[in-house]
């Protein structure tokens, strides 16, 4: 596929990659479309190498706002299912927007929308933040609700104008049709043609106003204000980025552990608890450099005293040892200090494994790692900029992992005692 990158402007909108039989291979959006290309054309992951291999052509929708171009990006992700769209996502989900099946239906953003009773679902979206900022614009004009349980006293986004307030409170009088009228202008902005829908309001409030109705010309007015905020906002579109060269950052790698050969299967271990309670561990595989959702492993903590996390360490890392079908690692990283990498190593050694994979501790907050028992901590700061940053993306990740398998555990336990 040739790319003219001198044809492909620089502003907002879509780009979409197409096979030889014009199937829709990848949909994105941009605020700059040919730095995004670009981008593309110079990455190093895997993905976006197999998909350019792949493609045949390339599509560009020019679009006047961000806010138009995520939420097309939304209707032809929803309409096409284009394969590398859920390749690259990696383990992140796609958020949608829940309206519920309700007397006054609440919106909500999910990642799983089938957990409601819905009356409507938009999406799906790639960015939960944009997806916010936009029903947080929407609302200052046309008030909803988002409250998922009810309650006697008036909630705060009521008293502050953003909500009626008798969608939650218990046997208050309110209008379900003008709130109903409210919900429906929110999806049809958020499916609606811009242009069209700006043209629709303006001659909308023109023969209201020359009929004399005000009250509902207002309620126009307010349409096209959030309409206009909508267009004008910026920022709405998180760029992605290359977070490091990873065949960089693997070469660094090899010399650092004095490997004989580039290193490609990393393991990262973590553990959560809340003081000692709710005792869990995960570990989280990364194929040069890429997260492998489908490979993440979870572990519910055996070990009984409150508190001890290199003890929990060896815990999880000896019984991930016990499957001799997974197959072994270049690395094993895991989240700790000079405690935790002898209880890691103390594991490795049991199984004679010792000489065959290298283990990464890393101590915060001084941002330091340990590997070799006889060496002191190295700062993450004094290794490669491409090594530190790939050292640090794995323990970010692998560390939100954890804590999000913990929270659920815990939800569930305490529900279950309820």
């Amino acid at each position: 596929m040739k790319i003219e990158i001198s044809q492909i402007p620089e502003k907002t909108g879509i780009y979409i990659f197409k096979d030889k039989n014009k199937r829709l291979l990848y949909v994105g959006k941009s605020v700059n479309l040919k730095k995004r290309i670009i981008q593309h054309l110079k990455s190093n992951s895997l993905k976006i190498k197999e998909l350019l291999t792949e493609a045949d052509s390339l599509e560009i929708l020019k679009l006047d706002s961000e806010v138009e171009a995520i939420l097309k990006e939304a209707e032809l992700i929803k309409k096409f299912d284009p394969p590398y769209n859920i390749l690259l996502r990696d383990d992140t989900q796609y958020f949608y927007l829940v309206i519920t099946k309700n007397l006054y239906p609440k919106l909500v953003i999910s990642h799983q929308p089938q957990k409601y009773k819905s009356l409507k679902i938009l999406g799906p979206f790639t960015e939960g933040k944009s997806l916010r900022t936009i029903l947080k614009i929407l609302r200052k004009e046309i008030p909803f609700c988002t409250c998922l349980k009810n309650h006697k006293s008036s909630c705060l986004n009521s008293l502050i104008g953003l909500c009626y307030g008798w969608c939650c409170k218990e046997n208050e009088k309110g209008n379900p049709d003008l709130y109903k009228k409210n919900i429906l202008k929110i999806i049809k902005i958020l499916k609606g043609n811009f242009k069209k829908l700006k043209i629709y309001l303006l001659e909308k409030l023109e023969n209201l106003i020359r009929e004399n109705k005000l009250e509902e010309a207002s309620k126009i007015k307010k349409e096209i204000t959030a309409l206009k905020k909508l267009i004008s906002h910026k920022d709405l579109i998180e760029e992605q980025k290359e977070i490091f060269n990873y065949f960089k950052a693997s070469k660094d790698l090899k010399n650092l552990l004095s490997l004989n050969n580039f290193p490609s299967l990393i393991e990262a271990y973590d553990i959560s608890h809340w003081t000692g309670e709710y005792k869990v561990g995960v570990c989280a595989v990364f194929l040069e450099g890429k997260y492998l959702k489908k490979s993440l492993k979870k572990f519910r903590i055996k070990f009984n005293q409150t508190a001890n996390d290199p003890q929990m360490i060896y815990e999880v890392l000896h019984r991930r040892l016990k499957h001799h079908e997974w197959q072994l690692p270049d690395i094993i990283l895991i989240d700790g200090g000079r405690a935790q990498f002898n209880f890691a190593l103390k594991a490795l050694k049991e199984f004679n494994l010792e000489n065959y994979v290298k283990i990464i501790s890393i101590a915060k907050p001084k941002e330091e790692i340990f590997f070799d028992k006889n060496r002191k901590a190295v700062k993450i700061n004094n290794l490669s900029p491409e090594l530190g940053k790939l050292i640090k993306f794995i323990d970010k990740k692998t560390h939100q992992l954890a804590i999000n398998y913990h929270r659920r555990l815990r939800n569930i336990i305490r529900l279950n005692r309820n």
